[in-house]
C-alpha cells in the first residue's frame, strides 16, 4: 500500500505529465536560426508559466487515493517539521520536476528549523557533483526569499569555490531570493578582493540591486571595476545594474586604452550604450 509521500507524489508527476504530454512538439522547420531561438525562448517561458498554473491546481484538486482530500489540505494540516521534510526529501528524489511551491512554502512556515536542514542538506551533498538533493535544497533556501536563507547559500558557495556546476546552482538560487539578498551580499563583499566566488556573487547583487538602487551597490561595482585586472565581470555587473553614472568611468577607461582586448572593448561599448552614452567616437578602434 502506498503511504502519503508516495500518493502525493504520484498524483503530482501525473498531474505534470498528461499537461504537458502533447504540448511540447518541436517544430524544426520556417525559423531562422534567430527565429528558433526566440522560439525556443518562447516556449520556455510558457512551459514554466504553465507548470506554475498545474502545480497550483493540483495542489487544490482532490486526489480519491487520499479520500477525496486536497494535497493542499493535508500538506497545511502537517503539524510536525519532521514530517513536511521528510515529504520534501522524497520528492527530491522521486518527482520527476521541481518540488511543488506549496511544500516549499509549508516548509519555509517552519523558519530556522527548515533553513538549518536545508543547508545541512546541500553540505552534505558536496563531495560529489550536484545530485537531486543538493539541487532541491539550494533551490528551496532561494525559493524562501529570506535573508537568514541568504547566507547558508553564500557559505556554500565558499565551500564549492571552483567547482562550476554546483556554483551554478547556488547562483541561481540567490538570484531567485531577489531583494532580500542585497544586505548580506554588501556585508560579504565589502573591502573583499575579488575572485571567482566574489565575481558571481558582485553578479547577483547587480542582479538584485538592478531593481532596487542603492548608492552602496554602485561604489562596490565602481571599485571593483577600477581595482580588477579582469575588467570583463566588472564590465558586465555594470551593464547589469543600469546606473548610467557609470558612463564616464567606462568612457574614460577607453580614452587611456586604446589598445585593450576585443571582447572587452565591444562589452564597453555595448554597456555604455546601454546606459544612454554616446560611442560613435570610439566606433572606429577596431
Amino acid at each position: 500500500m502506498l503511504n502519503l509521500n508516495e500518493i502525493l507524489t504520484e498524483s503530482y508527476c501525473t498531474a505534470i505529465r498528461k499537461h504537458f504530454e502533447n504540448s511540447l512538439v518541436s517544430e524544426k522547420g520556417g525559423f531562422s536560426a534567430g527565429g528558433r531561438e526566440f522560439e525556443l525562448y518562447s516556449r520556455l517561458e510558457q512551459y514554466h508559466n504553465e507548470k506554475k498554473k498545474v502545480m497550483n491546481e493540483w495542489a487544490e484538486t482532490a486526489v480519491e487515493q487520499l479520500n477525496g482530500m486536497t494535497p493542499s489540505v493535508l500538506i497545511n494540516g502537517m503539524e510536525k517539521f519532521s514530517d513536511v521534510f521528510d515529504l520534501f526529501l522524497y520528492m527530491a528524489e522521486h518527482a520527476d520536476d521541481d518540488i511543488p511551491p506549496i511544500v516549499i512554502q509549508k516548509l519555509k512556515s517552519f523558519k530556522n528549523e527548515a533553513i538549518s536542514a536545508l543547508a545541512d542538506l546541500a553540505a552534505s551533498h558536496l563531495e560529489s557533483d550536484p545530485d537531486m538533493l543538493f539541487i532541491a535544497a539550494v533551490s528551496a533556501l532561494g525559493e524562501f526569499e529570506l535573508t537568514d536563507a541568504v547566507f547558508p547559500l553564500i557559505d556554500l558557495a565558499y565551500k564549492v569555490n571552483d567547482r562550476n556546476a554546483a556554483m551554478d546552482f547556488i547562483e541561481e538560487a540567490l538570484r531567485n531570493a531577489g531583494t532580500c539578498v542585497i544586505e548580506p551580499l554588501l556585508e560579504i563583499l565589502e573591502g573583499k578582493e575579488i575572485g571567482t566566488v566574489e565575481e558571481m556573487l558582485l553578479y547577483v547583487l547587480a542582479s538584485a540591486g538592478s531593481n532596487c538602487r542603492d548608492d552602496r551597490i554602485y561604489r562596490l561595482l565602481r571599485q571593483a571595476f577600477r581595482t580588477m585586472e579582469d575588467k570583463m565581470p566588472a564590465v558586465i555587473c555594470l551593464n547589469v545594474y543600469g546606473d548610467g553614472r557609470a558612463i564616464p568611468m567606462l568612457r574614460g577607461y577607453l580614452e587611456r586604452n586604446r589598445q585593450i582586448e576585443k571582447n572587452l572593448f565591444f562589452e564597453i561599448l555595448g554597456t555604455i550604450e546601454k546606459l544612454g552614452g554616446r560611442t560613435d567616437d570610439f566606433s572606429r578602434l577596431f
